[in-house]
């Protein structure tokens, strides 16, 4: 008989020890209701457009190109606003404007922002899609679609929940104008492929 007290309250001990371990691992903004997030990112990339190596007339000052060999980068700056479905599942619509090096240009995309945490913790992997579309900031490119697949990790920095993420971002262009070109009526297609380090901040 006392035997089987004794295993019965170490039972008990034992649950309401994980039950307060729980508690305290979960995020004590419960991941719940809504959010938004602020969002810096560097991205490295490569070019896929059929834009031909071109050579001026001008024998003096020749000018060459052949985007395919290049490899810019891209800076940005993006925010998301969305809804808690469940601790693990949020959506929501962000925005945000993105730079681009080499051919230089700026975009405005709107985008779909999709989130799944692994667990229900303060500090847990997630994986996230934004699907969207870019707007035109200046005459050189037309709108294009937008996409962002990727990995990330949310964590605490003292009270801040922060957020930390890897992801490969598509930026599709139908048209656009080589302002360098001769007499700027060359148009091609271009596609932006990109590896991108985002740092973020869960603000509720």
């Amino acid at each position: 008989m006392k035997l089987r007290i004794l295993l019965l309250l170490t039972l008990i001990t034992s649950v309401s020890l994980l039950q307060a371990q729980n508690r305290q691992d979960r995020d004590p903004n419960l991941n719940n209701d809504l959010y938004l997030i602020p969002e810096i990112r560097i991205g490295y990339s490569f070019l896929d457009t059929n834009n031909p190596l071109v050579v001026s007339g001008a024998t003096s000052n020749p000018y060459k190109t052949q985007y395919g060999n290049y490899t810019p980068l891209n800076y940005s700056a993006l925010i998301s606003a969305g809804y808690h479905f469940t601790p693990q599942y949020a959506a929501g619509i962000g925005i945000g404007i993105v730079r681009y090096t080499q051919p230089g240009a700026t975009s405005l995309p709107l985008f779909i922002d999709l989130r799944g945490y692994f667990k229900d913790a303060k500090e847990t992997p997630f994986a996230f899609a934004k699907l969207g579309t870019c707007f035109q900031w200046w005459k050189t490119f037309e709108p294009g679609t937008f996409a962002t697949l990727g990995l990330g990790y949310k964590f605490f920095w003292g009270k801040q929940c922060m957020t930390a993420s890897l992801g490969y971002e598509f930026k599709h262009n139908s048209n656009w104008t080589d302002l360098k070109a001769p007499e700027n009526t060359s148009v091609y297609s271009l596609n932006r492929h990109s590896f991108c380090l985002s740092i973020g901040m869960i603000l509720f």
